[in-house]
């Protein structure tokens, strides 16, 4: 049986007939098959590509999402670049989704036309929320300027059109990562816009901007009694490291987060800001994680803080200020690439308040 088979030894003909015939759902074991396409299984699948239902075509590629986001060592870009193509906006949402971590320029052009030109406005959305990477490319100077110049007027041309308000929300969002002077306008206007959208459209870009002059706007919105926005401002608190955040956030999770989302998010957020009283903090909540999908996020971030923390340890050794700076700059590349009860014990409540007096 070919659920017996090793994953790469299953005939790629096999795998495609399975896709066909709707009789039957189509067996998992097949979906590792997908990754890393050579050119003649490509082209079978091309062949066969329109013979499969719409609806089949989407739940592969959502299938080979999920797959994706749980095994780091496979990568569906080439049948996510042909999908790309297809005439079923469900499929091209997922091709999107399934490129989100593509850093290939050669995938620009497509990707804007897709948000200029896409009837879908999901598909739109998507498309301008992926351009968001691409500016933190050009920032690195690894797309050309031209190229950089051209992304940013279309998403400054977007979030002033009369496009569906999602997809200017999203375009928003990645001009975040644009240091151009009118990029900040843009925010400021989104959150004194009193449009609780806009207002958390403004605070995930304030967090990838990397200013903190937006330091007391993400701030005073920690206790906001909206869960979007509270979740915004707490996910900018950590891509700001906001030391101020750090005390609101540890009182926050010591009292107890109801919602995963924001407790999640509270966790990942204190592990990029660091400081003495987190790790303990995560440790507990990790033992009181909800179920093993919460657990591994908080290790997750724990592994991070620890991270962080050796980054600390390096700067404190007699490196030169430009080494240094050389290994700040590679550790922000790959954090790049990569976004929540109890009492306190003996002695945290002093800790807290040592903290303030200094």
């Amino acid at each position: 049986m070919a659920d017996s088979l090793p994953r790469k030894a299953i005939p790629f003909r096999q795998v495609l007939d399975d896709l066909i015939d709707e009789t039957r759902v189509f067996p998992a074991v097949n979906l590792h098959r997908f990754s890393d396409l050579n050119d003649a299984d490509m082209q079978a699948l091309k062949a066969i590509w329109k013979q499969v239902p719409a609806d089949r075509r989407a739940a592969l590629l959502e299938d080979l999402e999920e797959l994706y986001d749980s095994d780091t060592l496979i990568s569906f870009d080439e049948i996510a670049r042909f999908a790309l193509l297809d005439s079923n906006a469900r499929v091209r949402a997922g091709a999107l989704r399934l490129l989100w971590d593509y850093q290939g320029k050669d995938l620009i052009p497509a990707i804007m036309q897709l948000l200029e030109k896409d009837p879908d406005e999901i598909v739109r959305a998507l498309a301008a929320s992926l351009m968001g990477q691409f500016i933190f490319l050009g920032e690195l100077e690894q797309i050309s300027a031209s190229m950089l110049h051209a992304i940013e007027e279309l998403l400054f041309q977007t979030v002033e059109s009369g496009e569906n308000k999602l997809v200017r929300r999203r375009a928003l969002e990645s001009l975040g990562y644009s240091s151009r002077d009118e990029v900040n306008t843009l925010i400021q206007n989104a959150f004194d816009s009193g449009d609780l959208e806009w207002m958390a459209s403004a605070l995930f870009a304030m967090g990838r901007s990397g200013d903190e002059k937006w330091a007391s706007s993400v701030i005073e919105m920690l206790d906001h009694h909206e869960r979007d926005l509270q979740i915004e401002a707490v996910r900018a608190a950590g891509a700001l490291e906001l030391d101020k955040a750090r005390k609101p956030l540890l009182q926050m999770i010591r009292a107890g987060i109801d919602d995963a989302d924001l407790r999640t998010t509270a966790a990942w957020s204190l592990s990029q800001i660091g400081g003495d009283q987190v790790g303990p903090a995560l440790a507990k909540l990790l033992k009181k994680a909800e179920d093993e999908e919460e657990a591994e996020f908080i290790q997750t971030a724990i592994d991070n803080l620890e991270f962080q923390n050796g980054l600390d340890n390096f700067e404190l050794m007699d490196f030169s200020p430009a080494r240094r700076a050389d290994f700040q700059v590679t550790a922000v590349d790959e954090d790049d690439e990569g976004a929540d009860s109890w009492e306190p014990e003996v002695g945290e409540e002093e800790d807290e308040e040592s903290e303030d007096e200094s």
